[in-house]
């Protein structure tokens, strides 16, 4: 899924209860040096607390969790548009309408995965798909000639064209049967909780 951009892991220190720990004791070795209370080495103190704070404070998992599944969000949609942007005049008019259906698809989807009502197992297929499979099949077919590519067979009688069109095809699908897993989910947790209300709340006569 690629590795964390600099501006996102620069982002997860400066807001980590371990930098903000180290942080506040080393102001309040600094204010002891405003103070009078120590003079010599008073540097070394103040670095010596940051330090102390910052082993000492827990590290926030949860959070760097949290806006790590926020980026692959984010970068679900801009790959998709950026193949559209920067690869749509070089792809089959097939090719641009099935990366559409996809970007709808990825669109309905990662609200639900950033509120957390989609399953591990499905972000992470749902992510790989779009981040790393569809990017490495788009990339492969523009290394090829565009006539090379819309004109000669290479496998089982098929043009490049096709194949290509072809493998879309399966990453849309896939992306598909996600959707129906997450909305099943979704409508079965709709279910569950109408029953819940029939069962709890009775009608109620205040005369």
């Amino acid at each position: 899924m690629g590795s964390p951009s600099f501006k996102l892991r620069a982002l997860l220190f400066l807001y980590s209860t371990r930098n903000l720990a180290g942080c506040v004791l080393a102001l309040v070795g600094l204010g002891c040096f405003f103070a009078g209370f120590i003079n010599d080495w008073w540097y070394a103190i103040v670095v010596a607390l940051y330090v102390a704070g910052w082993l000492g404070a827990p590290q926030d998992r949860e959070l760097n969790l949290e806006i790590l599944q926020e980026e692959r969000e984010n970068q679900m949609r801009e790959t998709i548009d950026q193949l559209l942007s920067q690869a749509g005049s070089r792809l089959p008019k097939e090719a641009i309408q099935k990366l559409g259906k996809m970007r709808e698809t990825v669109a309905d989807l990662a609200p639900k995965i950033q509120e957390g009502k989609v399953a591990m197992q499905h972000s992470i297929v749902l992510i790989n798909a779009v981040t790393r499979d569809l990017p490495q099949t788009v990339r492969n077919y523009l290394q090829l000639p565009p006539a090379f590519a819309a004109v000669h067979t290479v496998e089982g009688g098929k043009t490049c064209k096709q194949l290509l069109l072809d493998q879309l095809d399966i990453l849309a699908n896939q992306l598909t049967k996600l959707s129906e897993l997450i909305n099943k989910d979704d409508a079965e947790a709709l279910i569950k909780n109408g029953k819940f209300l029939q069962e709890k709340f009775q009608p109620v006569s205040f005369i």
